[in-house]
């Protein structure tokens, strides 16, 4: 079991829609649930992903990197990075620069017809291939 917490505030809009912002927590605050939530933990099988929007968000790929990082340090189990191209580069150029330091997991919700070798190649932890069921 587990859960997957995102680094937007409230309220969340979503990450496809055409808004002039899409702004993020603060990482400290947003650290500080992912430790809250690890602290609380009875059950050492649950585990806490931490979703990062700053591609999303348009903060670009060093952003990207730090708050991965930071979400890491703090006690992330696993990192999902998403992005709105409908070509994979902007998330390839992430995995490049992470280096496989911890598990990615990614949502190609635009980039769908990326062979799922590329994927398989860097190393990705988990695809999730969200509302696919809709497009068969």
């Amino acid at each position: 079991a587990g859960v997957c917490i995102e680094d937007k505030v409230f309220p969340k809009t979503n990450s496809f829609l055409r808004s002039e912002t899409q702004p993020l927590a603060a990482i400290d605050e947003f650290c500080g649930k992912i430790k809250a939530g690890k602290d609380a933990l009875i059950d050492d099988d649950f585990v806490i992903v931490a979703r990062t929007e700053a591609l999303i968000a348009g903060c670009g790929l060093a952003e990207a990197e730090r708050r991965a990082e930071a979400y890491r340090v703090a006690g992330a189990d696993a990192i999902v990075i998403h992005s709105k191209h409908s070509k994979p580069d902007e998330i390839l150029a992430f995995l490049d620069v992470w280096a496989n330091r911890h598990p990615i997991i990614l949502i190609p919700t635009k980039y769908y017809t990326t062979p799922t070798s590329v994927f398989e190649d860097r190393k990705v932890s988990l695809v999730i291939w969200g509302n696919h069921m809709m497009r068969a």
